[in-house]
């Protein structure tokens, strides 16, 4: 069944205010890692950031009354700590952030009037050029993920951290190309499929965190690795509910209390970092980006748990 024209904006307004600021960062993360020989890989993923960060405002222009109740509660856009992860990150790289528009998405208010063709019209151009932009991304990210495994490119970046982020690139393309044809996103099969999608990032970025701690957190490695284990086998659940038909909730449950817990602890991780009182090469931003992406997938579930 085809999405109404408010279904359609909203949801494709929170997917932008989400996935935007996600995609910048992650264009961030490889521009910090590059050696001065690779300047220029640093440059383009500098460039790309640039360009995201427009689309973001162009996207939190549109966004005020018009995004729904859930993203803002969810906290998937910004948190209590990305302004001041900004900022400290800001203060150990030298690169500048818009402060600004971090500012505008902390006072976002939900839908509070009726659509409108003209509206329609600007949402659906904010998706095809975040589509395109996204595409570029990913065709970086892919490159730069072959020249890695080739010895042809060395990056502080793991090259499972650069398959990771490309996962992403393309799944935010497949949100958006279903959401241009008025499918909607957050049907039955559709939120399997994402709850298989992020149990994987969600193993992903534990085990992430494991090897980014200083040697001497033990205990914060120890629980990370548990963690990436306990996500490990949530996929292989997620995977075996995919290929056949299985209730939802029952499905959904133990992904959203074990992704509470890990959420709970990236927030304690990313405070810890924030106040100096961990010892990691965890870039502040990183902290925050993986605990939004942890209430992003919070926010699918509870669509179908609560």
């Amino acid at each position: 069944m085809l999405i109404s024209q408010q279904e359609f904006i909203i949801m494709s307004l929170d997917l932008n205010l989400f996935f935007l600021r996600i995609m910048k960062e992650h264009c961030f993360f490889l521009e910090i890692g590059f050696t001065p020989r690779d300047r220029d890989l640093a440059e383009k993923a500098g460039i790309l950031k640039q360009e995201f960060e427009r689309l973001l405002c162009e996207a939190t222009d549109l966004a005020n009354g018009n995004v729904s109740r859930d993203l803002i509660d969810s906290h998937q856009a910004v948190t209590r700590f990305t302004l001041q992860a900004e900022k400290l990150t800001n203060f150990y790289t030298g690169i500048p952030f818009n402060f600004e528009l971090t500012r505008r998405e902390e006072d976002l208010h939900p839908v509070c009037s009726m659509p409108c063709d003209k509206l329609e019209d600007a949402v659906e151009k904010l998706n095809r050029k975040a589509f395109k932009l996204t595409g570029e991304l990913a065709a970086f990210k892919e490159n730069l993920l072959q020249c890695v495994r080739n010895c042809r490119v060395f990056t502080l970046n793991y090259p499972l951290l650069i398959e990771h982020i490309l996962r992403e690139a393309r799944h935010f393309m497949q949100m958006l190309a279903m959401l241009c044809r008025r499918m909607d996103i957050s049907g039955p099969r559709e939120i399997i499929c994402q709850v298989l999608f992020w149990n994987r990032q969600m193993a992903e970025h534990a085990k992430f965190i494991a090897g980014l701690l200083d040697p001497s957190e033990e205990a914060l490695i120890k629980a990370a690795r548990m963690f990436g284990k306990e996500f490990d086998e949530l996929t292989e659940e997620a995977e075996r509910a995919a290929k056949c038909t299985m209730d939802i909730a029952g499905v959904t449950a133990e992904s959203r209390e074990a992704t509470e817990r890990l959420r709970d602890f990236k927030a304690t991780g990313t405070r810890g970092l924030l106040d100096c009182r961990i010892e990691s090469i965890i870039i502040p931003l990183l902290g925050d980006h993986v605990l939004r992406e942890a209430n992003h997938f919070l926010c699918i579930m509870g669509k179908c748990c609560n």
